[in-house]
């Protein structure tokens, strides 16, 4: 007798009592770090085999140890890196995998991007090995916008738990404030998933080596003291690299900083103060605070804080400079986009689209039709070039390009409209000098809202932000002559100067 099957999306024909043509797989899982006499469980649930097949399951691990199962506990009583494996057989069939186990007596994690180089680290790994120290990198490359690397980084971190809960110290080391934003938002999933306590931060102590003002950083870093409660965490400049990788108790630590003359600032409870009692002049940053402690995104109250200092530029560069540009609002919308894409990428998904929206509307003027179907119609081109570009991105594997959201590609769309109109209302030339004056602008803000020394300010300092009501009130109080206009106008002037003058 006969039956059908489906497994894994296969059709399978097999006989009653006769075994389904399942591969014979042993899977081991990933490479480990261990810590000497603790217990780790080995799974090879990964595996695959036959069906109603009696499987032998047999792990070696390279210390004179053996045990038997899918799934086993085991801990090595010395350091080394040991080859651990797994081999699963039946009725004379075997097939065996191996992962490399290390082990010592303490694991430091590193949180880093690729401003760490591999000989600096290899370095580190040298000089600490002798101490019975083992270092583990979790590095991510460095994408193209410091928000894809901080996502990069807190997936890293949430796949990596069973690393972090055998760490002894963590120590955060990338570009900016990359790393300590991953480590908040990292924190906040886990938070949620009820999974952040079984890691034991609070006998960690958290290093985090940065090139950024400690005093403005701070902020940041009191966050995540709130969200992790560790033992300590501590912000040290960069030069004290060796001190944090070869050192593990908050005493030894410290006094060795001190003794160095190394910049740092110890976070904790005692810096907690200034933010539980709420006052009208840290009113916003005991808001943000509660937010990023209760699950709300950093990057998210970032965006939204930023939004009065970007609109606060543009308004200078018209009421003070003369800069037209597509109103208020669209610099603004394009900046945040360039913020989300990258400005590579947002400069190339910006141009492609104007180019493409320009030559749609040639091709639909000369069918004859209303406006709001031809432009329908031109938006729909719009729409198929920028899916040519996430193909491009995906042929050539553009991981900036093809990780971008759907929002900041459907504001650029509708600057896109408001460029095709002034084409039809102003003409091409004026409609040209006001997607180049949009476009300035909205570089400039891009580099202010991305620039680490802002970000760092805004999230720590939020209350800087009232301070863009005051300049906007002095500027709506200026009546005279823009720049632009004392420059186009300064013959007339001159004139009228000299002529006062007689």
């Amino acid at each position: 007798m006969f039956s059908f099957f489906l497994l894994t999306g296969h059709f399978v024909l097999a006989q009653e009592n006769y075994s389904l043509e399942i591969p014979l797989k042993a899977v081991a899982g990933e490479d480990r770090n261990v810590l000497v006499g603790r217990q780790t469980l080995f799974s090879g649930s990964a595996s695959t085999f036959p069906i109603n097949e009696d499987i032998d399951y047999l792990w070696t691990f390279d210390d004179g140890s053996k045990a038997e199962g899918i799934e086993v506990t085991h801990a090595y009583k010395n350091s080394g890196v040991y080859r651990v494996t797994f081999t699963t057989s039946y009725n004379g069939y075997s097939d065996v995998d191996e992962i490399i186990v290390r082990v010592d007596k303490d694991i430091i994690l590193f949180v880093t991007d690729e401003s760490v180089s591999e000989e600096k680290f290899s370095y580190l790994q040298e000089l600490v090995g002798p101490q019975g120290i083992l270092l583990v990198d979790m590095k991510v490359e460095t994408a193209e916008t410091d928000y894809l690397t901080e996502s990069m980084l807190v997936q890293k971190i949430i796949d990596k738990k069973d690393s972090i809960a055998q760490a002894t110290n963590i120590v955060v080391w990338t570009n900016g404030n990359v790393g300590l934003n991953a480590l908040i938002t990292a924190s906040q999933e886990m938070s949620n998933d009820g999974s952040l306590e079984k890691f034991g931060f609070g006998q960690k102590n958290i290093l985090v080596l940065t090139e950024v003002n400690l005093t403005a950083t701070a902020r940041l870093a009191q966050n995540v003291y709130n969200l992790l409660t560790p033992q300590s965490l501590i912000l040290v400049s960069e030069e004290a690299e060796e001190v944090v990788s070869s050192t593990l108790s908050l005493e030894d630590i410290t006094l060795q900083l001190k003794d160095n003359n190394y910049n740092f600032q110890l976070i904790g409870v005692h810096t907690q103060r200034s933010l539980n009692t709420v006052r009208p002049w840290n009113l916003l940053s005991f808001a943000v605070s509660y937010m990023v402690n209760n699950g709300v995104a950093l990057n998210t109250i970032y965006l939204i804080l930023i939004l009065p200092v970007i609109a606060t530029i543009i308004a200078f560069s018209r009421q003070i400079i003369g800069i037209k540009a597509f109103g208020m609002y669209a610099p603004t919308l394009v900046a945040v986009s360039f913020i989300a894409t990258g400005i590579k990428y947002g400069l190339a998904i910006f141009i492609s689209v104007l180019i493409v929206g320009t030559l749609g509307r040639l091709v639909a003027r000369k069918i004859r039709l209303m406006y709001l179907p031809r432009m329908a119609m031109v938006l729909g081109v719009v729409s198929f070039a920028i899916l040519a570009l996430f193909f491009f991105g995906a042929v050539f594997e553009k991981t900036g390009l093809i990780s971008i959201s759907i929002f900041p590609i459907l504001i650029m769309v509708i600057i896109t409209e408001k460029f095709i109109s002034a084409q039809i209302e102003l003409g091409n030339k004026t409609a040209f000098k006001l997607v180049v004056e949009t476009l300035v602008m909205a570089i400039v803000c891009y580099y202010l809202a991305v620039w680490e020394g802002m970000r760092v300010l805004i999230l720590g300092y939020p209350e800087v932000v009232l301070f863009t009501f005051l300049i906007n009130y002095i500027m709506g109080k200026w009546a005279g002559l823009r720049l632009l206009e004392l420059y186009r106008f300064r013959k007339v002037i001159k004139n009228v100067e000299l002529s006062e003058k007689k």
